[in-house]
């Protein structure tokens, strides 16, 4: 009688530890440059301030509270601020619709930069800032259909 019990609940605690979900993938934030903003139409990572000379800045603003939306993805986020430039340059940008099409996702589907919505849906991406894209699938409790978060360098 004692074997049988000692093998349920050994046969318990096995099922209970292999019910658990695999690989769960937590979202973290990252985070630590403020977005750029150019001539109020391209989001863009710090590697921008690298890539182009002095001459082509005009202006450039910081914006230590700011955020580009107000909803967060992360519940630990800190916020780096924003940088908005003025730039007499034209730059290759993806519209978030290409990129969400590019993904296999609707045109329409919410996209976070460094954890935060994008609400402004006409805003592009710069192309060379884009250090890593995750596509996080919906979850029912934080998320209610998939997203996609870009990592800016």
């Amino acid at each position: 009688m004692k074997k049988l019990l000692v093998l349920m609940i050994f046969a318990l605690g096995n099922f209970t530890l292999n019910a658990q979900v695999a690989r769960v993938k937590l979202a973290k934030d990252t985070s630590e440059n403020p977005v750029f903003v150019i001539n109020d139409q391209i989001i863009a990572g710090s590697s921008i301030l690298k890539s182009i000379p002095e001459e082509y800045f005009s202006e450039m603003k910081l914006f230590k509270d700011k955020t580009i939306g107000s909803k967060m993805l992360f519940v630990d986020q800190q916020n780096p601020g924003i940088v908005t430039l003025e730039i007499q340059k034209e730059f290759e940008a993806k519209s978030q619709s290409e990129i969400n099409n590019f993904f296999g996702l609707d045109s329409e589907t919410d996209l976070y930069v460094n954890g935060y919505l994008v609400e402004d849906k006409d805003l592009r991406l710069y192309a060379s800032s884009i250090a890593k894209v995750e596509v996080l699938e919906k979850d029912y409790l934080r998320l209610k259909t998939a997203v996609l978060n870009i990592s800016l360098n």
